[in-house]
């Protein structure tokens, strides 16, 4: 991927330049030159699942949208694909094993050094406004967020949600509920950029899409993944999870479909909503001085290798969908650059200017927007609780199960899979001694970065 011969200071200017070119916001809409952001943050959204990305099955003209007119990285990781630790990642810039809200599940109270990605955009004059699903350590003011509305506090939970505004009541889905607080905000009058974060809890369960959405997708039509299992194979200490007991052992072929098909309905919903939010973006005449971010807090297997939900370090749960809109960033290009979720906020901070705080650990991807590298990662790790951790390149994965002395299941055992001659990461090869070298190399590395995490668990390797 190109994208031209110009340097940083082109680059930056032409986004910082951007809202000149628009008579509306010259005018009366924006007095600040640096481009606001729009972080739209989905929940459980396979990164597989945009129909632009060569899922042929599933409707999402909106995300499709945003994919030609943006750069779109295909291999993003979350470092821990699960709710609390990959958003505490996203909003720190930080390894889980930093920000110490995982352990052994969801107890770590968190770091509270760590500076936070809201309040670094509020501080250099940033709104900061939040809508949806807050899953981190104490309330949205405590990171930085100025204004907020509709913030769901919980995990999960029924998508048919209640939020008290000015003395009544709104019901309404989720979606659209957060959407509609997205929208009533871009039509106020803006007098500072803005860091304006919608935060869906779809697609994840309960998946109940409403009826027009339901409708759309019949299961029998929908595909069964080609890594489909009855029985995930390993025992990885969360067999027994709420997200994997949704549907009985051994799985079944029509009850994983029908799944899938509500789980397509969700995403296409949402999907309708997004498009009302761009479209109001436009119509604030902000959409030209406007970063648009489309990521989620992790995947989902739904089917994949006997599983339903997101604790595994397979493609399906560690990958997540991230499309970025802006301009000068390059239009309908895709990269396949290995970029953390939470590689975004040194990103964001070195594209409007604003100095990257010391605590951030992650990387800036600006180089590889701007076609000067190819890539900022050579290795992308995994940190499950005290029961996973892994280490992935562009041709292998290697996966490390431990024995939970807290939960007291799981498993001491590696995994290792050849991606690029078994993408859907079929066949364990860690017994074959074709690939030893392979093999003891990833351990080395795997255990050299849990060392230098101060990682609470052993990093010796046989």
């Amino acid at each position: 991927m190109k994208f031209g011969h110009f340097n940083v200071i082109i680059f930056l200017l032409a986004i910082i330049t951007a809202s000149c070119n628009n008579k509306e916001v010259r005018d009366s809409k924006h007095i600040e030159t640096k481009p606001n952001i729009l972080l739209l943050f989905s929940d459980d959204h396979q990164s597989d699942l945009i129909n632009a990305l060569g899922n042929p099955y599933i409707k999402t003209p909106h995300l499709d949208k945003l994919v030609k007119e943006g750069t779109t990285f295909t291999q993003a990781f979350t470092e821990t694909p699960t709710c609390v630790p990959s958003r505490a990642s996203l909003l720190t810039g930080c390894s889980s094993l930093t920000h110490n809200s995982f352990y052994p599940r969801y107890s770590g109270t968190g770091n509270e050094s760590l500076e936070k990605w809201p309040k670094t955009m509020k501080d250099a004059g940033y709104t900061t406004f939040w809508t949806g699903k807050w899953n981190a350590h104490g309330g949205p003011e405590r990171w930085g967020i100025d204004m907020q509305s509709r913030v769901y506090m919980g995990g999960m939970g029924p998508h048919m949600m209640s939020f008290e505004e000015n003395g009544e009541t709104i019901t309404g889905f989720s979606s659209e509920l957060f959407a509609d607080a997205a929208i009533r905000f871009l039509n106020e009058e803006q007098t500072k950029p803005f860091f304006l974060t919608v935060a869906f809890t779809a697609p994840h369960d309960p998946r109940t899409p409403p009826q027009e959405y339901k409708d759309m997708y019949k299961p029998n039509e929908v595909p069964l993944p080609a890594n489909f299992y009855s029985e995930y194979p390993y025992e990885d200490g969360y067999k027994n999870i709420r997200d994997e007991k949704l549907l009985p052992f051994p799985r079944n072929v029509d009850s994983v479909r029908n799944e899938i098909a509500l789980y397509y309905g969700m995403i296409s919903h949402m999907d309708t909503q997004i498009g009302h939010i761009l479209e109001a973006l436009d119509n604030s005449g902000l959409a030209d001085n406007t970063i648009v971010i489309y990521a989620s807090d992790n995947g989902l297997a739904v089917g994949h290798h006997g599983l339903l939900g997101k604790m595994s370090f397979y493609r399906h749960s560690l990958n997540v969908p991230l499309i970025i809109k802006g301009s000068g960033i390059p239009k309908n290009t895709k990269t396949d650059a290995f970029v953390y979720l939470y590689d975004l906020y040194p990103t964001i901070c070195e594209i409007v200017g604003i100095e990257v705080p010391q605590t951030v650990e992650s990387s800036s991807f600006l180089s590889i927007l701007k076609g000067d590298s190819t890539a900022v990662h050579q290795y992308m790790f995994g940190a499950l609780a005290d029961l996973k951790r892994s280490v992935t390149t562009k041709q292998f994965k290697l996966i490390r199960h431990y024995y939970s002395k807290n939960e007291m299941h799981g498993t001491d055992e590696y995994l290792f899979y050849d991606l690029k001659n078994d993408p859907l990461e079929i066949i364990n090869q860690i017994q074959n001694p074709e690939y030893s070298q392979e093999i003891s190399k990833l351990k080395e590395v795997l255990a050299n970065w849990q060392e230098e995490k101060n990682d609470f668990l052993p990093n010796k390797y046989d």
